[in-house]
């Protein structure tokens, strides 16, 4: 039973991983939703980091690239892969690695959303600071956003 079981969740991991980059805690979500023991799930995630078929920094990249292709912020971004139990110093690296121009970005966001209009009144540019806001981007860039119209 139990390697057959074993067998399964290799094979259950191996096709998650074939289609994209899963995380640590995604994986084993998935493998625990399945119903399979816990302690053989943890140990074959751990054969497949050991291998370096699995990482957390690789996972933490592809949601970076993905999500700023997106146009979502610096904080949105943290947000979701501290969702994902990964850890502190993979994100830093993960983010600092893409070289990322959040300037640039919360503008180009700004500019696809709203036009080159500035702000016609207080009520509007508070709708335009919510959703940039909601996007994920930080006070700071915000404000100097609004000083670029």
């Amino acid at each position: 039973m139990t390697d057959n079981e074993s067998k399964n969740i290799k094979y259950s991991i191996t096709k998650y991983l074939s289609m994209r980059e899963h995380s640590h805690h995604e994986l084993l979500q998935k493998l625990l939703a399945k119903g399979y023991e816990q302690a053989l799930c943890v140990e074959r995630i751990k054969q497949f980091q050991e291998a370096d078929i699995q990482s957390d920094l690789r996972f933490a990249e592809m949601i970076v690239r993905s999500r700023v292709a997106k146009g979502v912020g610096e904080q949105r971004i943290r947000h979701e892969l501290n969702q994902q139990h990964v850890a502190d110093e993979l994100i830093e690296q993960a983010i600092a690695e893409q070289e990322i121009d959040w300037d640039e970005l919360v503008l180009q966001v700004a500019v696809k959303k709203f036009g080159h209009k500035p702000a016609k009144d207080w009520p509007e540019q508070q709708k335009r600071n919510r959703f940039l806001q909601y996007r994920g981007f930080s006070h700071e860039q915000i404000r100097r956003l609004e000083s670029a119209f």
